[in-house]
């Protein structure tokens, strides 16, 4: 059973790398080339092959100064880092709450009708809400948002309008996720120069990201996929059996939490019970005592947010209408629509005009129409389609600011400083201003970056495939969750500093391929915990 359960590591590293390879090549030596819905092809200054070459000279430098230096953690280290992280990323929230004064306007599609939405719930009971009959898994945030714009009214003294409490939140969730993100990366490889690393991609994307301004799911729910994959990290190299407990538990809750505010991180809640089955099949004995606990926590916690949620319904005067819920067979037809390349497309959306007395109607004609796009494909025309698709979500290192983003509404100008400092944020970060084309064409460089590392993983030594399981498996979650229902770039936002994590510990293997002590090597060292 052991060789058994190896062997189906090493499938699933094979599926994931051959899923994900042909992505890659597409989106560094084809990018907007490939044909995919137009307006979501970000334009930037030069093409990935260009921005390519860059990335590979950045990564040799890295990969230079990584050998030369042997910054492994001590516990002494150890200590100063965690120091430096926590000010890092303090000073980040501070800066970024002050960036986002100058440069925060209303954003269009969801989030708007979210704003609105939240602002109304403070004011009156809501009625009947069209919408959140059809999205219900938005209730969440917008009973957050009101509560915190509530909040913000009853200070008396808050400095802002009260709007702003959603961008500080936000701005407080990016760095929050950035911390651990780090101490992920920190826990996997022992090695200060991989935590540098780590906080100098993230800063890059996620860190000084306009998208601190959007008070919705992506940014909300990013701290959660990242906060549950650390502490199963600790959970997997605790060394008492209370530690394990306690560490697998917060696992558990993050992810649940987690996917509550944002439907998709359940996948890493899935991603963790699919390893430890794994583990289970192995040595039953050993590992039932945390699998059963776990399995009755997500439940309970499964549970609890039903309860919940009717809750919320109720204290804010919704009427819920559960014949137009979206189910899952509405965006698996979404995500097979050739006009829009698998994102949104407003005549499947119709479908719950015409039939909003029965659910179980339209999810028959949804599955109907689906099998025919399918069928009218074919099987190797399917494959071509979601190959289109998956280029279209990884070629955009902005994750859909550059395309899906515009000017709704603006907010009041007392907010920001209206000073030189105004004027050029808002020319990097704003739609359509003189420094976007720098501004995306520097993350398009990050995120070419980012992807070169994920490989990485796959060239791990037998050994250490189940120390970085869950990181793939959740990896493949994500990617198949893409590749199968609705998808855009702006999804992958919330497992960012999951993927930051992924690349880096991919950079350090290669590293090891270098030295001789990787895949093609001889056996290294192991890393002390930390």
């Amino acid at each position: 059973m052991k060789k058994l359960c190896e062997r189906f590591f090493l499938y699933i590293y094979v599926l994931t790398a051959a899923l994900f390879l042909p992505v890659l090549l597409c989106v560094i030596f084809v990018g907007s080339n490939m044909e995919y819905a137009a307006n979501l092809k970000l334009a930037t200054l030069l093409p990935n092959s260009v921005l390519l070459v860059i990335a590979l000279m950045g990564a040799v430098l890295w990969l230079v100064l990584m050998r030369r230096l042997k910054m492994e953690l001590t516990p002494g280290r150890n200590l100063i880092v965690n120091g430096v992280l926590l000010l890092l990323f303090a000073v980040l929230f501070f800066v970024n709450v002050r960036v986002a004064r100058e440069i925060a306007f209303g954003l269009p599609w969801d989030i708007m009708v979210t704003r609105k939405i939240a602002h109304t719930i403070v004011e009156r009971p809501l009625g009947y809400e069209y919408y959140y009959s059809m999205y219900p898994n938005n209730i969440p945030i917008i009973y957050l948002l009101s509560r915190l714009y509530r909040w913000a009214k009853e200070m008396g003294n808050y400095p802002y309008v009260f709007d702003f409490i959603w961008l500080q939140v936000n701005c407080a969730l990016i760095s929050l996720g950035g911390y651990f993100c780090c101490l992920t990366v920190k826990k996997l490889t022992g090695n200060v120069s991989a935590t540098a690393l780590g906080f100098l991609v993230y800063l890059a994307l996620a860190g000084i990201s306009p998208w601190k301004i959007a008070p919705y799911t992506d940014t909300y729910g990013m701290v959660f996929p990242i906060f549950c994959f650390y502490f199963y990290v600790c959970f997997r190299q605790a060394d008492r059996v209370w530690k394990k407990y306690v560490y697998f538990a917060l696992s558990l809750a993050g992810g649940m939490i987690g996917g509550y505010i944002k439907t998709s991180v359940y996948i890493v809640v899935i991603a963790i019970f699919g390893v430890e089955i794994i583990g289970l099949l192995r040595d039953f004995r050993k590992n039932w005592k945390f699998f059963l606990p776990g399995a009755f926590l997500v439940i309970f916690l499964a549970w609890g947010e039903g309860v919940y949620t009717d809750y919320i319904i109720d204290e804010i005067g919704l009427e819920y209408n559960e014949e137009i819920e979206g189910s899952w067979h509405h965006y698996f037809l979404m995500g097979l629509n050739e006009e829009t390349t698998g994102s949104y497309y407003s005549p499947d959306i119709a479908l719950f005009g015409k039939y909003e007395t029965s659910k179980s109607a339209r999810n028959a004609e949804e599955w109907r129409l689906a099998m025919e796009r399918l069928k009218e494909r074919g099987v190797f025309g399917t494959l071509y389609f979601w190959l289109r698709k998956m280029v279209m979500t990884f070629n955009d290192g902005t994750f859909g600011w550059g395309c899906e983003v515009w000017i709704q509404d603006q907010y009041p100008e007392e907010l920001a400083g209206n000073t030189a400092l105004t004027e050029k944020l808002r020319s990097i970060f704003w739609p359509n201003s003189a420094g976007t084309g720098r501004y995306y064409t520097f993350c398009q460089l990050a995120w070419v970056f980012c992807m070169l590392g994920i490989p990485g993983v796959f060239l791990c030594r037998k050994e250490e495939r189940e120390k970085y399981a869950v990181l793939v498996v959740g990896f493949l979650g994500v990617f198949l969750y893409q590749l199968l229902f609705e998808a855009r770039s702006r999804y992958l936002f919330v497992f960012l500093p999951v993927l930051i994590v992924i690349s880096v510990c991919g950079m350090q293997q290669y590293t090891f391929m270098i030295t001789g002590t990787g895949i093609f090597g001889g056996r290294r060292k192991k890393t002390e915990r930390i």
